[in-house]
């Protein structure tokens, strides 16, 4: 069966324990589908690239699935009659690579832009 990489954005407002739910019940329909769920990592609250139904921020949760494509279109159905899921994203993991994602680090304090060199105006 083929892997699939999903990551799920939860809202905010949402506690932990109901982050936990929400994730618990994405892994009840992949497996009333005949699909599995290899793994899940809970990346925590990080803050989203752009707004998103008002929200600047997130519960980014990882899950590892394997399991025929019609799992893929569930999940991703499912995510949009949920609530608390602001986004989703699902890809098609690559068999020949085994390492999980790292999750997202925050980037380090830009520098100050160096001057560019002037250029020789010399005739």
């Amino acid at each position: 069966m083929p892997q699939y990489e999903v990551i799920v954005v939860f809202d905010p407002a949402l506690s932990d324990e109901a982050v936990d739910g929400e994730t618990n019940e994405i892994r009840e329909l992949v497996g009333r589908l005949n699909g599995t769920v290899q793994e899940i990592q809970k990346w925590g609250k990080k803050r989203l690239a752009y707004e998103v139904r008002r929200r600047r921020e997130g519960h980014y949760v990882f899950l590892k699935v394997d399991g025929p494509p019609a799992v893929v279109a569930e999940v991703e159905r499912h995510s949009r009659v949920t609530e608390p899921i602001l986004k989703v994203l699902t890809v098609r993991a690559d068999p020949r690579t085994s390492a999980p994602p790292a999750p997202p680090r925050r980037k380090p304090a830009e520098r100050p832009a160096e001057a560019a060199p002037a250029a020789d105006t010399a005739v």
